[in-house]
């Protein structure tokens, strides 16, 4: 049985929201104030968690791979959209409406698996305060196995 299947791929989207709201111009201005803090605030975090040896704990590498998340979604999300709207570019071609949508997805889906690593790590941290240690350093060394199986898996199949 063979179906004549056509697949049909717009050239461009025409993107049309937030027209017509006045003093639009601001909104983006304070959009762009706004990314830029984000920026600087969430590097200023990486920058001390790397810096500082105390802060290598697990829970500290987590919040600095949300901070480090929240750049890149910043990132992949703010600057199309000043473009799109405040310089009028009204029009996205169809590979790069899937790319922007696959980044903003990607981020999303990190930034919520580094939450349920935060809420595991405080679930431990509060149901066994005296075992934390001990339990997410078992937890690191697993880890550290795991990647380590892996690493070697695929020089193996190479």
């Amino acid at each position: 049985m063979d179906y004549n299947m056509t697949i049909v791929r717009p050239a461009y989207f025409v993107i049309s929201g937030f027209s017509g709201i006045p003093h639009v111009n601001y909104y983006y201005l304070f959009l762009l104030v706004l990314y830029i803090m984000s920026v600087v605030e969430n590097s200023v975090v990486m920058a001390l968690i790397c810096f500082d040896q105390s802060l290598k704990t697990p829970k500290y590498i987590a919040v600095f791979n949300l901070a480090f998340v929240d750049v890149v979604g910043s990132s992949a999300l703010v600057p199309k959209v000043i473009d799109t709207f405040w310089f009028d570019h009204k029009y996205i071609t169809y590979s790069n409406c899937l790319t922007y949508e696959f980044f903003n997805y990607m981020t999303l889906t990190m930034q919520s698996l580094n939450l349920v690593v935060l809420s595991f790590d405080r679930l431990v941290a509060i149901t066994f305060p005296l075992r934390y240690q001990i339990i997410t350093q078992e937890i690191k060394l697993s880890l550290k196995k795991v990647f380590k199986r892996m690493k070697q898996s695929k020089i193996a199949v190479k």
